[in-house]
């Protein structure tokens, strides 16, 4: 049996309730166990771990059992009435890929903007400093290229050559991070 868990966000709009309750077979129908938190809008959310599987449930309003408007898939259950279901599957390994090289671009971005930044303080250094500073930006933006064309070459690999292609980036992404680190602290 697998033990992987994946996060499952539970939505309920009740914008006039008082409490708002997850109950369900993940944890064994707790009437009290998974408060929900109301956002500003009435959207009461509980975020779960689950592990992958079926999985019923039901929300607790302000002392009475109701369905999710949301999820059409019900079953009965042992008092008459009904309970939701979700089945809860494990992502495919393409939309894990993606996943992760969209996360990486993300905080690509990121790091352009701190080296965007630290370009911005060794224009106003003084003449002795400002060129080993912009030396050192442009090393960093060469590491910055390199890890581009690495995280390409990520997205077009499939397979078994993935895992090791994976393993490359991270290492790439561990030099780039604490080389901009680095300058950082130097530039203060």
């Amino acid at each position: 049996m697998s033990t992987y868990k994946k996060r499952v966000t539970f939505k309920l709009k009740a914008p006039n309730a008082q409490q708002v309750f997850l109950a369900g077979s993940f944890n064994d129908w707790s009437l009290d166990g998974d408060a929900m938190k109301q956002s500003q809008s009435g959207i009461w959310k509980k975020e779960k771990k689950l592990a992958l599987g079926i999985h019923e449930y039901k929300f607790i309003v302000d002392g009475m059992w109701v369905l999710d408007p949301e999820c059409p898939v019900t079953v009965p259950n042992q008092h008459g009435t009904a309970n939701n279901v979700l089945e809860v599957k494990s992502e495919s390994k393409a939309s894990k890929k993606e996943a992760y090289v969209a996360n990486i671009k993300v905080k690509l971005d990121k790091w352009q903007m701190e080296i965007d930044k630290l370009e911005t303080k060794a224009a106003q250094a003084r003449n002795s400093t400002k060129a080993k500073y912009l030396k050192q930006i442009e090393l960093l933006r060469s590491m910055r290229k390199e890890f581009e064309l690495k995280l390409e070459e990520l997205r077009q690999t499939g397979g078994q050559a993935w895992e090791g292609m994976k393993d490359g980036v991270e290492n790439a992404w561990k030099a780039l991070y604490e080389s901009i680190k680095s300058a950082a602290s130097k530039f203060k």
